[in-house]
């Protein structure tokens, strides 16, 4: 069976590619709706619906999404060979290609850090509200202080703050 990789760019299994000869293909996980539905959403294509025959090549994917498997299933190949050096890279059951190079970068989705909550929080407000309050507080009881003024001072002082 003839593959090709269904990622965005990718010249896997075209001919002319200049690709690595080991490269596997893995066809999407229709099966599961929800990681199928990150396949997609991983994949810059636009609009893309994929078929049972579709597939992405291992390019798409970092070395950690696999697992390698050091035994040979084979027998006879088993018999003539028992170094037992044979190994076999298996996908993880969750991995979701993430390695899509050769994208324009209107397609291209930029890893954004996600922002801190320390001040987006409702008690994180609150404490922010609570202290301009004080503040504002301190402010007009520092501005009242009457304490030191003369009688005549007081009746000047109401007599301006009446008029206003």
């Amino acid at each position: 069976m003839v593959n090709k990789c269904s990622a965005y760019g990718c010249k896997s299994g075209y001919k002319g590619a200049e690709t690595d000869q080991n490269v596997q293909f893995h066809c999407f996980p229709l099966h599961n709706k929800e990681l199928c539905d990150r396949w997609i959403a991983a994949n810059p294509r636009k609009d893309f619906t994929p078929s049972q025959h579709s597939t992405i090549c291992s390019l798409h994917f970092i070395p950690s999404d696999y697992v390698a498997d050091h035994e040979d299933t084979n027998a006879t190949r088993r018999k003539r060979k028992s170094s037992g050096t044979f190994v076999r890279r298996r996908l993880k059951p969750d991995a979701v290609p993430s390695v899509f190079e050769n994208v324009p970068a209107y397609l291209s989705k930029t890893s954004v850090m996600p922002r801190s909550t320390v001040k987006a929080t409702p008690s994180s407000r609150r404490q922010r509200e609570e202290v301009k309050l004080r503040e504002l507080e301190n402010a007009l009881l520092a501005g009242d202080d009457v304490s030191s003024a003369t009688l005549s001072e007081l009746l000047q002082r109401l007599q301006s703050e009446t008029s206003r």
